[in-house]
């Protein structure tokens, strides 16, 4: 699978997406062209490379009359719709301008339509929003996934005032997606760059990628730290590669019969994966025991809420991992002692491995009176 990974550690900001994009291996002609099939004719896009703390980024300027109308949402959308663009361009630059629109009109607490759009719907914005859908339509990707965002501390000057970073409708933008604000104290994503992230509706848990190229896109402030933001294409690991959480904790002072059958089931209809126990010494010469649960990330919190209820432990700890599942399928064998489930596994060589479900084959030796064994070889063997 193709993934496009945003990796917004200094933030983002829509002369940022396009840098990166452009970093990327987009071509500039398509966005230095952008202003005259918008009709904003006085409007010039220069494309520059800059450092960024020894990061060589590329820089999108946009530059246009000092005099601006405030626009309402429709007279923009009726300006992507007059160009020549294509309908899926189109379409997503009109959805982010919406996804904003309707961001301010939320914080202000009026219609959509009444919603003038000052900053928002100055030629830059304009320019970095369609130049965005533009851009992203010359790659090919099945899905977005993003780290979390830095959104910045602080106040930030707003044409409604002064605001707490993030401003409020970037806050609502974001909302729903994973945010840190960082150790600047500024704005590092803007209300433009939210209302991206919030279009491509990016997936929050990165996965194991091989990484084809990136792509770096400046912002305009030098900082202690790159002011810029990475895009990556990339794939994603094989199917049979599986992201998982290990949950984790060490216990010296509980009975084993507080751990036993009772306990581990309970986590195995909670949706444990698997769940095993393993002797170890720890401080002052203690033994004690360490309980660790496999599961999916759904599944974490209940499990951990488990863990803490039933145990004498104070806290867990978990973290991600990854596995490799090989693919497999359920058969049932008609044998001389009754039916038996056989797991099926195929090996990466492309041979197949035969398993009796041991339950099955119990179930067949007491009723049988005969040994577990002969219920399993008879499985094996199709009789």
């Amino acid at each position: 699978m193709r993934i496009l990974r945003i990796e917004p550690f200094s933030g983002v900001s829509g002369d940022m997406f396009l840098g990166a994009l452009l970093d990327l291996g987009a071509p500039a002609a398509a966005l230095e062209a952008l202003p005259e099939s918008l009709g904003l004719a006085d409007a010039k896009i220069r494309i520059e490379k800059v450092d960024k703390c020894g990061i060589r980024c590329t820089h999108v300027v946009i530059t246009a009359g000092e005099i601006q109308p405030h626009r309402h949402l429709s007279h923009i959308l009726e300006m992507i719709d007059a160009t020549d663009l294509s309908p899926n361009v189109k379409e997503l630059a009109g959805r982010i301008f919406t996804l904003l629109g309707e961001a301010e009109a939320s914080v202000h607490g009026v219609p959509v339509e009444k919603v003038h759009f000052h900053e928002v719907g100055a030629v830059d914005s304009i320019l970095d929003i369609v130049g965005a859908a533009l851009l992203l339509h010359e790659f090919e990707y099945d899905e977005v996934v993003c780290d979390p965002v830095c959104t910045g501390s602080g106040f930030v000057n707003c044409a409604h005032g002064r605001f707490p970073v993030p401003a409020p409708a970037t806050s609502r933008l974001l909302q729903g997606m994973p945010t840190v604000p960082g150790e600047i104290v500024a704005e590092m994503t803007t209300p433009t760059g939210a209302a991206i992230l919030r279009a491509l509706d990016p997936v929050f848990t990165v996965p194991t990628l091989t990484v084809g190229r990136d792509g770096y896109g400046a912002g305009t402030r030098d900082l202690d730290q790159p002011n810029c933001l990475r895009l990556s294409l990339a794939e994603s690991a094989p199917e049979n590669a599986e992201q998982i959480v290990l949950i984790q904790t060490n216990l010296d002072d509980v009975s084993g019969e507080l751990l036993g059958e009772y306990f581990q089931n309970k986590l195995l209809e909670a949706g444990a994966l698997d769940v095993n126990l393993g002797p170890l010494l720890m401080k002052k010469g203690r033994p004690g025991q360490r309980l660790e649960v496999l599961c999916r990330e759904p599944d974490r919190a209940g499990l951990t809420s488990i863990i803490l209820n039933e145990t004498t432990t104070i806290g867990v700890r978990w973290f991600p991992v990854e596995r490799t599942v090989l693919s497999r399928t359920i058969e049932t064998v008609e044998t001389t002692y009754g039916p038996v489930r056989v797991k099926c596994v195929e090996l990466p060589d492309g041979r197949t491995r035969r398993t009796p479900e041991f339950e099955d084959c119990r179930a067949r030796a007491e009723a049988a009176g005969v040994t577990v064994q002969e219920v399993m070889q008879a499985a094996l063997a199709g009789d």
